[in-house]
């Protein structure tokens, strides 16, 4: 479901409980709890669980083998079968790793959701409104998730001093974005003019640059979501 700045009562109902932490109430329904930045307060409790979890599953692992290591060994001692306990033993240690692994893949994927994906989505639905869609991608490549939160990084993917808030700030002022940031006072980006876009006539995603694709999302929505379908083409 994509995020949207406001939603009714019934709409919140509909959400998932990861996804009602990012709203708050207002009126007879509930918006985006964004005051200067995307509020991820409620989802810090949810983050320290989910890492509990996962530092609990490594340890579940650590434990694991090395009670099957003691069995096999001890066993070995026994029946003097040494190879084939060798076998069962490694055959049942690997299927408990890869169960454990996938749990642990799968707390790291519902954090990148919380801390990146959402956050992301939620500051552009500030910048931006309904042209969210448009500019959430390029927020999420500046995102990333590090000892339990929401971290920013350069425009080359190095670690930063950067906050949420300057992230907000460097999109508002970029003017690659200025068609679809809310408030911009821009008719369009540098070397495209403000003339509308027509029919592509077949044109695809790699036919435009990113300032087009911005201000085609802007004159031609229809036109634009035809193009969007062409970008693994």
């Amino acid at each position: 479901m994509t995020i949207k700045f406001k939603v009714t009562k019934e709409e919140f109902d509909a959400l998932t409980d990861e996804q009602k932490t990012l709203y708050s109430e207002s009126g007879d329904g509930y918006q985006l709890a964004i005051d200067g930045l995307p509020d991820v307060s409620g989802l810090s409790k949810k983050v320290d669980e989910l890492l509990g979890e996962k530092k609990a599953e490594q340890e579940k692992r650590r434990t694991a083998e090395e009670a099957a290591k003691k069995a096999a060994e001890e066993q070995a001692r026994k029946s003097g079968d040494i190879e084939s306990l060798e076998k069962s033993w490694q055959e049942k240690l690997t299927a408990r790793e890869n169960e454990l692994l996938s749990t642990i893949s799968g707390h790291e994927k519902r954090l990148q959701t919380l801390l990146v994906d959402n956050v992301a989505q939620s500051l552009a639905t500030k910048l931006a409104g309904d042209g969210a869609e448009i500019i959430t991608p390029h927020i999420k490549t500046r995102l990333i998730v590090e000892d339990g939160k929401t971290r920013v990084i350069d425009a080359e993917g190095k670690p930063s001093a950067a906050t949420l808030e300057d992230l907000e700030k460097e999109f508002r002022n970029n003017k690659l974005f200025a068609p679809v940031v809310i408030g911009s006072k821009a008719s369009g980006t540098g070397g495209i003019g403000s003339q509308p876009f027509a029919s592509g006539g077949g044109k695809k995603w790699s036919d435009y640059s990113e300032a087009e694709r911005i201000q085609l999302f802007r004159e031609n929505p229809e036109e634009f979501k035809r193009l969007q379908a062409t970008q693994n083409q």
